[in-house]
């Protein structure tokens, strides 16, 4: 079956399970061509396009954000099938009130008044209330406890295929990340019936946070298959800490869609309660594979 086939099935998956769809806007987001000059969004297998359009046909609240000044485009700038997004209500983050603004948000999605907030360095869907965030072309948008500094980090603009609740990762800079040493092959490789996928463990850093610790891996994947594959969070079934497992809660990847005989990277992050010494694997998608993070001659760590 087509790879495409097992994205589509992803975002109905996700939008199956959520309570409201966020569709983040940046400025010139529609503007955004293919390599040939054809703008993205009139492309019928744009990524962004399937997402946006399957949630707009779904009994699910669908909220156009806009940010960095951004404006709803008119309706003769989308295809038909989009047009539906013009006449939803927007709402507006400032950048000077980013935070308060983020708070009306939440606030809303939960059903109450908005009102002044005090500023918050992390943007969470609150409990209760899953969402499928769309990015969408040209932007990024990371969580603050994800990102490199206070409050905000650099994202994948390209994000997408990605579960609810998984948020954009940012690099691993700033204070208080440490490296992990990798495993002197950390590969692992997914067998298909037209090549294979072969995943790989580049780079890996770890720093405690609230009593909990946050692991990011930088990983990339090799198509070797006779077809583009799309590079999402579920290619990476979970992180093995300590003998548990723990899923992923940040993801982004360049680019998203991985051509024949190309590879791509990504990001991936973990939280985990465990701290991340000793024998770590991933597990790459439906236990295809397991990768040997660190030395698989080391102890299991102590959780």
């Amino acid at each position: 079956m087509p790879r495409v086939q097992d994205y589509t099935t992803v975002i109905d998956r996700a939008l199956d399970g959520c309570d409201a769809v966020l569709v983040v806007i940046g400025s010139g987001w529609h503007a955004a061509a293919t390599p040939q000059g054809t703008p993205r969004l009139f492309e019928a297998d744009d990524y962004v396009r399937l997402e946006l359009s399957r949630a707009l046909h779904r009994n699910v609240p669908v909220i156009p954000v806009l940010v960095g000044g951004a404006s709803l485009p008119a309706a003769t700038e989308l295809p038909d099938d989009l047009q539906g997004l013009v006449h939803r209500q927007a709402l507006v983050l400032h950048d000077e009130t980013w935070h308060q603004d983020v708070e009306g948000l939440l606030r809303s999605l939960r059903g109450q008044t908005a009102v002044p907030a005090r500023p918050r360095r992390r943007w969470l869907i609150p409990a209760g209330v899953a969402a499928a965030l769309i990015v969408l072309v040209g932007l990024g948008v990371a969580a603050g406890w994800w990102g490199p500094g206070s409050g905000g980090g650099s994202g994948a603009g390209d994000q997408v295929g990605s579960e609810a609740g998984v948020l954009s990762c940012a690099p691993p800079k700033g204070q208080g990340w440490s490296p992990i040493t990798l495993n002197n092959d950390p590969t692992g490789t997914e067998n298909l019936s037209n090549g294979s996928l072969v995943f790989t463990v580049k780079d890996a850093h770890w720093r405690g946070r609230g009593g909990k610790w946050q692991v990011i891996l930088a990983t990339s994947m090799e198509n070797a298959t006779s077809e583009a594959a799309y590079h999402g969070d579920w290619r990476y079934s979970s992180l093995v800490v300590g003998q548990r497992e723990f899923k992923a809660t940040c993801f982004a990847s360049t680019p998203n869609l991985v051509t024949s005989r190309t590879v791509g990277d990504a990001l991936i992050g973990f939280e985990v309660s465990c701290k991340p010494d000793g024998y770590i694997q991933l597990i790459v998608e439906n236990e295809s594979a397991r990768i040997s993070v660190t030395d698989d001659t080391l102890e299991p760590g102590t959780c």
